[in-house]
């Protein structure tokens, strides 16, 4: 661990996680991101939870937004658990939390400005632990797991899903945390090394040998691609208990309907590409994505950025429909977006130099200057909503600050 001190991070897992185990009441829900570093997390603490003791319901979600955390809040729910999304909204939250439930708040996302009163969130950024690459969100449930009990140490692979997932892991590398649960499953033989498929491959025996990367896919498409038909519960499943045929099939349907959609949207920008303002490439694809989840605008930027469709050092901007029903949380009253940025490799090692701005600097001033609702956001890959009228003026506002000089 290279002599660094993880103390002070880890003695306030342990106080959150006595917090969870204080009182009689053995019913918690877990909110989770429905991609892969959530769905990982989500199923790290499921299981760590029912050996603890507790009946646990899982409540995925796409993001975290003021409009549905009522359905979230409700008095049937006493204690409730975020991992992986509710740090940069925890003021947002707070507000919701009816007196005498305990929230807690598991996330590895650069903190939002200020502190919010009757909750608790535990996050490595507040140690000068980076988020964007020593620490997943899975890796962060994972370490919450071993202060529940350390026979949670099996639940170690999902972390490192979690980690792939979120681009923690190049070429197989791990750094700080996210090494440590590394190191912790190579040795106990529940991943293993596979030299002959690449360098860093890892492969998970218990989930049929399927390298992180494959896991990871398997979970984008039954939780992201398949989340409006159910499939962040069978992601669920696949995580602890592995591939079976429902799910097999239901992850090549939705696989094809992604592909055949990414298909026809990108024949329809042809060969021009996505539409441009300054720095900026952007493309609405409205509701056409449907059934996909939210996250698919994120994969498509980065699709548009893989087949050259946007400007060489460009912010890359998808603007989805919010559709009017969750499966989880009910109807929404609303006409809203989802945004989703990308930035091109080009873009990234400048903003690596200092020559222009992340995504934190730009994301969340933005959204809010069009009554948005910014959360859950990265240097380099970030998202909010906005309202669906207001998707000119965002990009004009979004366009003058990501080509303002450093």
């Amino acid at each position: 661990m290279g002599g660094r001190d993880y103390g002070p991070f880890l003695r306030t897992l342990k106080e959150a996680a006595a917090l969870i185990g204080s009182g009689e009441d053995r019913r918690i829900t877990v909110v989770h991101h429905n991609d892969t570093d959530g769905i990982a997390s989500g199923a790290i603490l499921r299981r760590a939870l029912e050996r603890a003791g507790f009946q646990v319901e899982n409540l995925p979600i796409e993001r975290v937004h003021p409009a549905f955390l009522p359905a979230i809040h409700t008095p049937a729910r006493r204690i409730i658990l975020y991992v992986d999304l509710g740090g940069q909204g925890a003021g947002e939250i707070a507000r919701h939390i009816r007196e005498g439930s305990r929230v807690l708040i598991l996330d590895h996302h650069k903190p939002g400005i200020g502190g919010a009163l009757g909750l608790h969130h535990v996050n490595p950024e507040f140690f000068g632990i980076d988020g964007d690459r020593e620490c997943s969100a899975a890796t962060l449930a994972c370490l919450f797991a071993l202060e529940l009990g350390s026979g949670n140490e099996d639940m170690a692979p999902l972390a490192l899903v979690g980690s792939e997932g979120d681009h923690q892991l190049p070429g197989g590398r791990a750094e700080g945390l996210n090494l440590q649960l590394l190191q912790t499953a190579l040795s106990r033989g529940d991943l293993r090394r596979d030299p002959e498929s690449g360098a860093g491959v890892y492969r998970i025996p218990r989930l049929q040998d399927e390298s992180l990367q494959e896991v990871s896919d398997w979970i984008i498409a039954l939780a992201v691609n398949g989340y409006y038909r159910g499939g962040s519960e069978l992601a669920l499943d696949f995580c602890l208990e592995g591939p079976d045929r429902r799910i097999r099939d239901f992850a090549r349907e939705m696989g094809e309907i992604q592909r055949e959609k990414f298909r026809r949207e990108l024949e329809a920008l042809g060969e021009a590409g996505a539409a441009r303002e300054t720095d900026v490439s952007w493309v609405d694809v409205g509701p056409r994505f449907h059934p996909l989840g939210l996250k698919a605008i994120g994969l498509f930027c980065e699709e548009l950025v893989r087949t050259g469709g946007t400007g060489k050092e460009d912010y890359v901007v998808g603007f989805q429909s919010f559709p009017r029903d969750n499966p989880y949380l009910g109807s929404y009253d609303g006409r809203e977006t989802k945004v989703s940025f990308r930035v091109t490799p080009a873009l990234r090692k400048r903003i690596e130099l200092g020559e222009k701005p992340d995504l934190m600097a730009l994301v969340p001033e933005a959204a809010a200057r069009v009554g948005g609702f910014a959360e859950a956001c990265h240097r380099f890959s970030a998202a909010c909503t906005i309202p669906e009228d207001r998707i000119p003026e965002f990009i004009r506002i979004f366009a003058r600050g990501a080509g303002a000089p450093r």
